[in-house]
């Protein structure tokens, strides 16, 4: 009861308020450190509906838009990353069939030096594919149900019960798996209101870290050869059997 009721709290929270921040997003740390602003693909998604997700290609210049009309997105590679108000899933797990999934830093959070200068990962991260999670909201029926979403990325903000339940980014540092399991993105959702207060308008800066090679080195240069062996030498299919 306690839980449905902070829930609700919080929906209450979203619908009217602004999420408690810094205001110029990591340029402070609130201890006399600056930072500069992160250099990425600023996005703002668009995640007003209580129903209908918006699927998205990552790709290093921008999210590129995929509309589902009828379905079909829990079989396809078209996606990597989808939004529905503040859940965002990836296609993994229950809510996809493919590869991606989410790494979060337990320790250090983003701030505009962090952001800017992680340009390598390690390879043994976890990363976390989606579940099913009762957080869903019901606009209609003012009662919570299950949905598919990734509980990492459900990190991004939390609720402050001890100060009026305001709402708190948490400026959390992710790393973003493609559906292929080869691409890796770092992420910073920072915001859920556009200039005019209105919740649902999610504002993120991402950033491409790097590819895996065929020996799983990140941003390494190592290549399938002509006869299918990794980082082999051979470049042309006839002296395959040689």
């Amino acid at each position: 009861m306690i839980k449905n009721i902070n829930y609700i709290l919080f929906l209450l929270l979203i619908s009217c308020g602004k999420l408690i921040g810094p205001d110029s997003h990591g340029d402070s740390l609130g201890n006399g450190d600056s930072h500069p602003n992160p250099i990425g693909n600023n996005e703002i998604i668009e995640a007003t509906s209580y129903s209908a997700w918006k699927y998205y290609k990552i790709t290093q210049d921008s999210l590129k838009y995929i509309p589902f009309v009828l379905g079909g997105y829990e079989d396809s590679n078209l996606w990597d990353i989808a939004f529905q108000r503040y859940h965002i899933r990836t296609n993994s797990g229950t809510s996809g069939s493919k590869d991606a999934g989410v790494y979060v830093d337990s320790i250090e959070t983003w701030n505009g030096t962090i952001f800017n200068s992680l340009d390598n990962i390690e390879t043994n991260f976890d990363y976390i594919a989606d579940t099913t999670l009762n957080t869903f909201y019901n606009i209609t029926t003012h009662e919570f149900s299950e949905g598919s979403t990734n509980p990492l990325l459900e990190t991004w903000a939390r609720i402050d019960t001890t100060n009026n339940y305001s709402m708190i980014i948490s400026n959390n540092k992710f790393i973003v798996r493609t559906s292929d399991g080869n691409n890796f993105y770092k992420f910073w959702i920072r915001d859920y209101y556009n200039e005019n207060s209105e919740s649902g308008h999610i504002s993120l800066v991402y950033d491409f870290i790097c590819t895996l090679d065929c020996t799983g080195e990140c941003g390494g240069d190592a290549q399938i050869d002509a006869c299918g062996e990794c980082d082999g030498s051979i470049t042309d299919p006839n002296d395959c059997n040689n």
